[in-house]
Order: C-alpha cells, then structure tokens, then sequence
C-alpha cells in the first residue's frame, strides 16, 4: 500500500502557526513517558498519553492545517 496520498505536500512549515507547541508537547510527552517507566509510574505515563493527545488536538485548531489562502496575483 502507497503512503504517500496521506501526505499533503502544500503544508509548509513557516507557514504552520501550532509546529513549535506540537514539538514541545511531544518532547515533554516523551520525557514524561521514559520517565514513568522508568520508576513505573502509571500516572506519569498517562500524564505523557495526555500530553501527546494535546499535541493531536493542535492539528484541529483554527490554522492548524497549515495552509494559508492564496492572493490572487496581479500578471
């Protein structure tokens, strides 16, 4: 199975206003989750599953897709 029709190629990244809160949710998350297992702590690692679904829930805010509507041009 192909992939790449999931990927979506007019997203850039200077242009998505939520990357850099998706990027710290998940390095938190992802410390919060080593972390928890580490001292086997359930409450950290779904602290660390939290963290994670804020990060998804970014991708619906008003933006979030990342594209941003074309002016027309004058030629």
């Amino acid at each position: 199975m192909n992939l790449m029709i999931f990927l979506d190629r007019s997203r850039r990244a200077d242009e998505y206003p939520w990357l850099e809160w998706k990027v710290r949710l998940f390095v938190i998350a992802s410390v919060l989750a080593v972390g928890g297992m580490v001292m086997d702590e359930g409450w950290i690692i779904i602290l660390a599953i939290v963290a994670l679904a804020a990060g998804f829930l970014l991708r619906f805010m008003p933006g979030g897709q990342g594209v941003r509507e074309e002016e027309e041009e004058d030629l």
